[in-house]
């Protein structure tokens, strides 16, 4: 779905899916990914020694006996938005926008002594909006991004981590320059046992168009093997895993939906404050790869704080927003049967 609101700044805040199409830059994310997958046995190779490294290192990741696989390191998705109407307030009409993406994007962790670590990554996407409108034309936004992000074993039950991610944006609509924007956060966690754990922390983004803080607080249970409750904000879910080669997810998601444009220059930003809600049922292919289908609504936008005006900024649900279908590659290194 696509939403359009007037921003902070009188910008044009455009709520809509990740990823576009453009078949260069496709073609690219997707070369990149033949070229990992060419090689499985030296990605496991890797997998297996960072996993080593972790074992031989003071860092504490509590499993309990639950089916659900741990998070991905890499992963290579498309996504597409039925047709939803964007609000141009400066333009004083309703546009149409449908949009079609790619992204693909990865994080290698490397251990640097007993209890810190270090994680440097990579992100490329490339998202289409497309419109019937004959008054505005069709546009693609390329977005280049590489996070970098710390972690550390404070003690046997607090762990703490941040983050910072420069991202470049290009728009190919006309006088549209590179956008740089940054995001970044800290946050801890606090093991309580095997079965539960607390989170806190903050994120941060800070662009040309805008400029906002979202808290980051909540728990997560393991009930039992097969049922997980993630009840952390802003993106709370309940997970389901019969097995340990299957998983389902009902809940909230940042969808990275959420872009500013600038009516003067048509630079653009992106805005982790959009969340979709779905449905979405993943697989294990083979070892540490797993497929996942995954559906629902999109275009949300979750309780922020803004940086520029100083205010809280309550949810925003609107009628109007689309829905959405997904597919995503994933590589989850810490399940290794």
């Amino acid at each position: 779905m696509g939403l359009l609101s007037k921003g902070t700044a009188g910008f044009i805040k455009i709520a809509v899916a990740l990823p576009n199409t453009s078949k260069t830059f496709l073609s690219l994310i997707f070369a990149s990914i033949a070229c990992f997958a060419s090689a499985p046995l030296q990605a496991q190779n890797f997998v297996q020694d960072t996993v080593t490294d972790f074992e031989n290192s003071e860092f504490i990741f509590p499993r309990s006996n639950s089916n659900a696989p741990f998070i991905p390191i890499a992963f290579l998705g498309a996504r597409s938005y039925s047709e939803a109407q964007i609000e141009s307030a400066p333009r004083n009409q309703t546009l149409d926008f449908t949009q079609q993406g790619a992204s693909a994007g990865a994080g290698v962790p490397f251990v640097v002594g007993k209890r810190d670590a270090v994680v440097v990554g990579g992100y490329l996407s490339s998202n289409r909006f497309e419109t019937e409108n004959d008054e505005t034309e069709d546009f693609r936004v390329d977005t280049v991004g590489m996070p970098v992000g710390w972690f550390r074993q404070v003690n046997a039950e607090w762990q703490a981590a941040a983050f910072v991610m420069p991202l470049g944006h290009r728009s190919t609509q006309e006088n549209s320059n590179w956008t740089l924007q940054t995001m970044g956060g800290v946050f801890a966690r606090y093991t309580q046992n095997e079965q539960l754990w607390w989170a806190f922390g903050v994120f941060g983004d800070d662009n040309p168009n805008d400029s906002y803080v979202i808290p980051y607080l909540g728990a997560s249970w393991v009930i039992n093997p097969q049922w997980t409750l993630s009840a952390i904000m802003p993106w709370p879910a309940i997970v389901y895993s019969p097995t340990t080669d299957w998983m389902f997810r009902l809940g909230a998601s940042h969808s990275g939906a959420a872009w500013s444009l600038q009516p003067g220059n048509n630079d653009v930003a992106v805005s982790l404050d959009a969340w979709d809600f779905g449905l979405s049922a993943e697989r294990r292919l083979h070892k540490n790869i797993w497929l996942e289908a995954r559906t629902g609504i999109g275009g949300l936008r979750g309780f922020r704080f803004n940086s520029d005006s100083g205010q809280v900024e309550d949810p925003e649900i609107r009628v109007g927003s689309s829905g959405f279908f997904a597919l995503s590659l994933k590589l989850r290194p810490a399940m290794l049967p």
